[in-house]
């Protein structure tokens, strides 16, 4: 045992180099991991239908009524550092968009086959905005999911088209589950999931996350 160890302690000496040349370019590897695992933003998809922010309602011009009012479904992405905290990714999330990944109606308590089959962005506020934005950290921005009429029973998804949702989804007076992902070029995807109906007297959503 002492001849090994003599031996290898005989084996650095003449290759103390090449021996710190191994050192130094596992160190270089572990800084540089680290260092992008510090500044790499973490994504923040939330949800809250007891908070207003998330249940919005607008009233304005539609067409030939000057009054129209709207209630909005609304989801918010927070870019944080690490464990949420005010700490790392101080170079923001870059390039997000937020996705509705499926829509199933629910009926008898059964959650039926996705409707949308393809994901498809929803916009930004306050209409029809669809351009990747960048979050600095601790910057929430809202993105509007669908929207209603108020008085009126049907399901206006904020996205580039509506193809291939019929009145199953369209119409649907029960309970949808929407599947809701946000991406950003820098940062890894999250996910949610929501339930939400138009109440019985068409006044706006009741809606809860998952």
């Amino acid at each position: 045992m002492e001849t090994v160890r003599q031996a290898f302690e005989q084996f650095l000496l003449n290759n103390n180099s090449l021996v710190g040349g191994i050192v130094g370019a596992v160190l270089t590897v572990l800084l540089l991991w680290l260092g992008k695992l510090f500044s790499r933003p973490r994504l923040h998809l939330f949800f809250d239908g007891s908070d207003d922010r998330y249940l919005a309602e607008s009233t304005h011009r539609e067409g030939e009524n000057p009054a129209v009012t709207r209630k909005y479904l609304r989801v918010s992405l927070k870019a944080a550092g690490l464990f949420g905290l005010e700490i790392g990714g101080l170079s923001g999330a870059k390039n997000c968009r937020i996705y509705i990944t499926s829509i199933q109606p629910v009926v008898n308590g059964r959650e039926g086959k996705d409707r949308i089959h393809d994901a498809r962005q929803i916009s930004w506020p306050p209409n029809k905005m669809f351009e990747a934005r960048d979050i600095p950290r601790g910057i929430t921005m809202f993105a509007n999911v669908v929207t209603m009429r108020q008085g009126n029973l049907g399901w206006m998804f904020q996205i580039p088209a509506s193809y291939g949702l019929g009145a199953e989804v369209l119409t649907h007076a029960g309970t949808l589950r929407m599947g809701i992902t946000a991406t950003a070029e820098n940062a890894k995807p999250v996910s949610i999931h929501i339930r939400a109906s138009i109440k019985a007297d068409k006044s706006g959503f009741e809606a809860r996350l998952e």
